[in-house]
């Protein structure tokens, strides 16, 4: 289609669905797009670039984002980065609608000054400190990457690969928006080339199973019209599922696994009037079908996260699990489309997406975390005045405390999980009702980052241990500003591998921001030594084994000259493993020990400049 034609159907939509004065002033920033993006071509089929800036606003529209700045900035998105310097497109933006250039610079790419590529980093951080100001920024970027989506077979796998990993953040924050029929569709644009092994065999099984069971579910609903033709239901739909179904965010940010494909692979949705009609629709289901225990739920007066309302459960129909909803009719568009469903009505309930904004807005604002706020919630956990939290699999007593209380999660000690007193890194279970026991003293401990699941529980505790409170195993730290070394083996702190701090030489170190204590020589050339405070060390006659990890180039005699190195001390070489890495080298882990500390760190200074030696990866006491 031309974007001409494009053009024309925007404007038509947009009068239709907010009115004449603001489709004229829609078209007035199509025109403007045409313009910053004229002579400008898309990879894809070699047409204008500008179409798909005109998709991307046709699509909000379409989809519900009623808004005349949003329709805008979808037209401009692309304009400060793209539109050639003799426009002035930033100031006509501005003299056209602040507010569309506010989102505009929010989605506009970060060049890096050395290379002129995008800072990808850099750009997801601003649009989602953005967004946390302005949903309108977080969803006009969704259906942007929806659109990006449709063609990535233009590209190598590689490349296609990497580019429909990239999309997976924003089809979590589409989860978490609500919009799950967007999520999807992006789900079903990326997922052959994410994953097409795994796609095309749990495709195949799906399709399988979906049509082994159609002729079922066409008994089972003649069956359900008559044992609903007394109005207990407006009406209802039998649908099958998909693989986005079947599609989970992983933990690691820009990855995700399809989990096995298998029965229930249909869902029953029943609209109904009211709650009272919910209730007895319900009702109507066990009592004809059956429930299976511990699949019911209220999510209509304890909505999901994402604003999720319905009664569910399971039923068993020949031998096959099927999902039920019950669903209230003013329910229903929100459950598909979350926050779109309001606009226009009486706009977006920002309470709703609170805990999402919180940590979009976070100043320490990092990938990793904002990607593990958007992870799917599956666990429904309670107080005991029945107040429901929702936690993802694998949480623990520790992400409940802080979810609470900031000062609940510092002090805890543990918890009575139904009543049975359970440690603090106990993992909760789906229905689990936690009360959380304290200690007067209590305060995080750096262990607690390796077991705690949420964003929340791991920036509070970081910056807990950032505040010096916390004891350091291995460190003495007077008021005068200094500190004493008591111990290699303290599991608080991190050897520097640039300067190799070994013991005797003078030193200087400072928390972390995960709170470790990290240590280098007061010389090292990387450091700024008045920012850091002097150390002295305080050993005494232990005993201690030296770990080390290093590189050494993979050639004929590379290891014997770090064998004779550690002959030449008598050194005794506990343990040793290897593991081959690109770029021809051979990454080497040793366990050495038998001589007193200040023979090993010598051994330590000149392993790595012994000449088949690359770089120390990492060491540490024990």
């Amino acid at each position: 289609m031309k974007p001409e034609q494009q053009i024309e159907e925007l404007v038509n939509l947009s009068r239709v669905k907010i009115g004449s004065e603001v489709s004229r002033r829609i078209a007035l920033a199509a025109s403007m797009a045409m313009e910053f993006h004229r002579g400008q071509t898309r990879k894809v089929d070699g047409g204008p670039y500008v179409s798909h800036c005109l998709s991307v606003a046709y699509n909000i529209l379409s989809w519900g984002l009623n808004d005349e700045v949003a329709v805008c900035a979808a037209l401009l998105h692309d304009a400060m980065e793209d539109a050639p310097p003799e426009v002035n497109a930033s100031e006509r933006i501005e003299q056209f609608n602040p507010d569309v250039l506010r989102l505009v610079q929010a989605l506009s790419k970060i060049r890096n000054l050395q290379t002129g590529a995008g800072d990808l980093p850099a750009t997801y951080r601003r649009i989602l400190q953005a967004a946390s100001k302005d949903l309108r920024v977080l969803i006009i970027k969704t259906f942007d990457v929806y659109h990006n989506a449709e063609t990535l077979y233009v590209h190598g796998p590689d490349k296609a690969k990497n580019k429909a990993s990239l999309s997976l953040i924003y089809v979590g924050v589409a989860r978490r928006l609500g919009m799950i029929t967007l999520a999807d569709a992006i789900i079903d644009r990326i997922l052959p080339f994410l994953m097409p092994v795994q796609n095309q065999q749990a495709r195949k099984i799906l399709d399988t199973l979906l049509l082994k069971g159609r002729a079922s579910m066409d008994q089972l609903s003649r069956h359900l019209r008559q044992v609903l033709g007394d109005h207990l239901a407006l009406d209802f739909t039998i649908e099958g599922k998909t693989l986005s179904d079947y599609f989970c965010l992983a933990e690691k940010p820009g990855s995700g696994r399809l989990m096995r494909v298998g029965w229930p692979v249909y869902r029953i949705r029943l609209l109904v009037e009211d709650d009272d009609a919910a209730w007895r629709v319900l009702g109507k289901m066990h009592a004809l079908f059956g429930p299976l225990p511990r699949h019911v739920r209220d999510y209509m007066n304890a909505p999901r996260v994402n604003g999720f309302r319905a009664l569910t459960s399971r039923i068993l129909w020949e031998g096959n699990p099927i999902n039920v909803q019950v669903v209230r009719k003013y329910d229903d568009r929100a459950n598909r489309m979350g926050v779109l469903a309001e606009w226009g009505v009486s706009g977006p309930d920002p309470a709703k997406y609170m805990r999402l904004l919180a940590t979009l807005g976070d100043s320490d604002l990092r990938m990793s975390e904002v990607h593990a706020h958007v992870l799917p919630d599956l666990l429904d956990v309670y107080t005991p005045k029945g107040d429901r939290h929702t936690f993802p699999v694998g949480a623990v007593v520790l992400d409940f405390a802080y979810m609470i209380h900031t000062d609940l999660g510092h002090r805890c000690i543990g918890a009575k999980v139904n009543e049975i007193p359970r440690p603090a890194d106990y993992p909760l279970h789906d229905g689990d009702v936690v009360r959380i026991l304290t200690a007067k003293n209590g305060w995080p401990q750096r262990s607690w980052l390796h077991c705690v699941k949420t964003a929340r529980a791991s920036t509070l505790i970081k910056q807990a241990l950032k505040s010096g409170r916390s004891t350091l195993k291995g460190i003495n730290r007077s008021p005068t500003g200094s500190f004493q070394l008591t111990s290699l083996t303290g599991e608080d702190i991190r050897w520097s591998t640039c300067c190799l701090a070994v013991p005797r030489v003078p030193i200087v170190g400072r928390l972390s921001e995960d709170g470790l204590w990290i240590v280098h020589r007061q010389n090292c050339s990387r450091i700024h030594p008045n920012e850091w405070e002097r150390g002295h060390w305080d050993l005494g006659n232990t005993q201690v084994t030296l770990h080390v990890s290093f590189n050494v180039q993979h050639q004929s005699g590379a290891l014997l000259l770090v064998l004779e190195l550690l002959a030449r001390y008598e050194i005794n070489g506990k343990s040793i493993s290897g593991k081959t890495r690109p770029g021809g080298l051979y990454t080497i882990g040793m366990e050495m020990g038998g001589q007193g500390v200040e023979v090993l760190g010598q051994v330590l200074l000149e392993l790595p400049q012994l000449p088949s030696v690359r770089e120390i990866l990492k060491y540490r006491w024990q």
